[in-house]
């Protein structure tokens, strides 16, 4: 997914420029491929980087360290500067490049400074595994986690020996009058000195750089700070030499025409006073270029470019504290895709993304420039509306933002998608007063607006997040209930309407929890469904309602009854759902013709092919399937003709008025015919009045189960039952 984020129409120009940059000046660009995975592996700080392997191996020597300072990464530059292997290189620690000019201090100041989670720029000599010197201009930037723990340093380096080189042979040259020595450099090289007035004025100017930059000697030798540089740029320079005149060594860079320049002022003393200053600037335009990429791929998303959650906490806090200054109110909405898994499943990754990317210029263009809109995960956005002053200001902005969804989205390939969001406000200061708190009460918000129904938003209040407090603790409870054998089964009698013999049970699923009590399926079941959890709950169903009816087909009580199990349309999202079911079989020895499943018609949304092959598989192993809560969801002829299904089950939504409702009537009636025309079962769940009975047998209806048959029973309560009626006969 990460290739197809960096193909993004938006970005993929400044990256191709960037890349032309570095090919013009750099010809050494080998093993890309490997640098990526390289790249990859230093962990999830850099999977954002991915995009500027080209440019840093080709431009800088880059390495990596852990937070101990031992190597973990190298790039080919770095090997061919030192003349160590990457293999020597990784596992060890800088000293291995140790030159000894520079003191103890030196490294303890560096080392201090990055430990404090900032930025440390310095030049280093080092010392080549052939013996050979080398500078380099460094920049190390700690790398934190979103708790702001930093976990690697990443080292970005440029030679600059030839820039310190000069500067030493400068200094000889100076002293030897041997002023030829400067002109072929490919640096700037200069002399201050100041006036009798106190002004700074340049008698010497030397160097390639001097004629790029249009300072060439008639228009800089002899002249003043303010006959030069804008009055911005002499002041900044002041500064700097008056701190060389001073005794000071220093360095510094700054723009200038275009160009990132990097300067080294260093002091001449003569009889213990400073009488003039040398300096030597070279072209970091390269560098600085591809740093700059570096610091706006951490703070921005690749796919979209807009700010990421880090450049988001930052920026709250920042608004937050400006906000408690100036007593303002502002307002931070969360915004979340309806159905974005679905649509990823359905259609692909690829145009899960052309989505985003699209969602993300329409938010753009709708919320104004005063208004922050940030990509916070996945299909998650958030949008903070400064000095927004109250509830109806946002509820009218969400209903703005609600009514962009309400045409249909193009993507490429002439796809159009139906999308729709979901949007939880939280306003600061009554939501929140740290931006954690403003960020988990609009997420809250959010959740309640998708129970609604989607397509809607909710404003923050307190019973929100209780409410999503307790789903929490019931998922966490959830995730051990297996393990404590908190799970039992019930069984629910089905009764075949012409006999009136019973003739099956549907297994249903009870949970009770020691700390939350009985919890109701309808409750536990959708939460399940949401983490996943009910592919290990729907496996633990299915093995024991088929150990259970094992033992009941085995006894002199019982003859032989099919059971019937739920299972949730997440199964046919995962491969060979089939041999899962295969394997409970033998593991319980259960015939699976004594043995149906139940699955609802949402089982069916775009995964037709996937469904088809699974549920022959299963009716080949004598497995008969039924399609539960028929009439409730999506239904289609097509599935019915094209699927190998055994019976059809109504929802009770259509069977608890049949008696009065001449609509429902209707309805089930239509419902049998098709049915029994394609050689199909009917099933009438949720029976609790004689009265329904007598209209669905008048229809045909073939098997009903309900409260007014039986209510679902434990296994002594069911196995009660039957021995009650050896014959298994109902009076109905």
């Amino acid at each position: 997914m990460m290739a197809d984020m960096f193909e993004d129409k938006q970005v993929q120009p400044w990256i191709d420029s960037l890349k032309e940059l570095f090919r013009n000046g750099h010809q050494n660009y080998k093993n890309l491929l490997q640098m990526e995975q390289d790249i990859l592996q230093i962990g999830h700080f850099l999977e954002d980087f991915s995009n500027l392997k080209y440019a840093l191996d080709v431009s800088a020597i880059v390495a990596c360290t852990d937070t101990n300072g031992k190597i973990i990464y190298a790039n080919d530059k770095f090997c061919e500067l030192s003349k160590f292997s990457r293999k020597e290189l990784i596992g060890n620690d800088h000293r291995i490049l140790n030159s000894g000019h520079h003191d103890k201090q030196f490294f303890v100041e560096m080392w201090n400074q990055i430990r404090q989670g900032e930025v440390w720029e310095g030049e280093v000599k080092n010392k080549a595994k052939d013996g050979s010197y080398y500078w380099v201009k460094t920049t190390i930037v700690p790398l934190k986690d979103l708790t702001g723990n930093t976990v690697m340093y990443i080292a970005i380096r440029t030679d600059i020996s030839e820039g310190k080189n000069a500067q030493e042979k400068l200094i000889t040259a100076l002293q030897n009058d041997y002023r030829h020595v400067v002109t072929s450099m490919q640096n700037l090289i200069f002399k201050v000195i100041k006036d009798k007035n106190g002004q700074f004025v340049y008698t010497l100017n030397e160097g390639k750089l001097a004629y790029e930059l249009g300072l060439e000697k008639e228009k800089m030798l002899n002249k003043s700070l303010k006959d030069i540089f804008s009055e911005e740029l002499q002041l900044m320079l002041e500064k700097y030499y008056c701190e060389a005149f001073l005794g000071r060594q220093l360095s510094y860079n700054y723009s200038f025409r275009g160009r990132q320049l990097l300067t080294y002022l260093s002091p001449i003393v003569s009889d213990g006073k400073v009488v003039e200053v040398i300096g030597c600037m070279s072209d970091i335009t390269e560098l600085h270029q591809a740093k700059q990429e570096v610091e706006f791929l951490a703070y921005h998303d690749s796919l979209t470019s807009l700010p990421n959650r880090r450049k988001l906490n930052e920026d709250l806090n920042h608004i937050i504290e400006k906000s408690q200054n100036n007593n303002d109110r502002f307002a931070l909405f969360y915004i979340d895709l309806d159905r974005f898994k679905h649509i990823n499943d359905s259609f692909g990754h690829s145009v899960g993304d052309c989505l985003i990317t699209k969602v993300s210029s329409m938010l753009k263009k709708a919320i104004g420039n005063n208004s922050r809109l940030y990509r916070f995960a996945g299909d998650e956005f958030i949008i903070i509306f400064p000095q927004m002053k109250n509830h109806e200001e946002a509820m009218i902005k969400a209903k703005q933002i609600l009514l962009l969804f309400e045409q249909s989205i193009n993507l490429s390939n002439q796809l159009e998608i139906n999308a729709t969001c979901s949007i939880g406000i939280s306003l600061f200061p009554e939501h929140g007063e740290t931006s954690e708190e403003l960020i988990r009460n609009a997420d809250a918000a959010m959740y309640a607006a998708k129970t609604y129904g989607r397509s809607t938003y909710k404003m923050y209040e307190e019973e929100i997040c209780q409410s999503q407090e307790k789903a929490l603790l019931i998922e966490y409870h959830l995730r051990k209930a297996i393990d404590q054998n908190e799970f039992e089964l019930y069984f629910q009698p089905k009764i075949d309407l012409n006999t009136k013999e019973m003739n099956g049970m549907e297994a249903l699923l009870r949970w009770n929890n020691e700390e939350l009590g009985s919890i109701p399926p309808d409750t536990f079941i959708p939460i399940a469904e949401e983490t996943g959890l009910i592919l290990k709950i729907d496996r633990w169903v299915l093995e024991k309602a088929c150990e259970q009816n094992k033992k009941w087909n085995d006894s002199q009580f019982f003859k032989p009854m099919k059971v019937s199990v739920n299972i949730s349309p997440l199964h046919f999202r995962t491969p060979k759902f089939q041999q899962v079911v295969q394997q409970v079989l033998e593991q319980t020895e259960l015939d699976p013709n004594l043995l149906e499943i139940e699955i609802t018609e949402n089982s069916f949304m775009n995964q037709t092919e996937e469904c088809i092959e699974c549920l022959n598989d299963l009716r080949k192993m004598g497995i008969t399937v039924a399609i539960d809560d028929f009439g409730k969801g999506y239904s289609s002829l097509n599935y019915l003709r094209k699927f190998p299904i055994h019976a059809l089950k109504i929802d009770r939504t259509f069977i608890h008025e049949v008696s009065r409702n001449m609509d429902d009537i209707a309805i089930v009636k239509a419902i049998t015919l098709l049915a029994h025309e394609l050689n199909l079962k009917v099933v009438a769940e949720g029976i609790e009045t004689k009265e329904v009975i007598d209209v669905l047998e008048e229809i045909g209806c073939d098997e009903i189960q309900g409260f007014y048959v039986s209510k679902p029973l434990s296994k002594n309560e069911f196995e009660n039952l039957i021995k009650q009626n050896t014959n298994q006969n109902f009076i109905l």
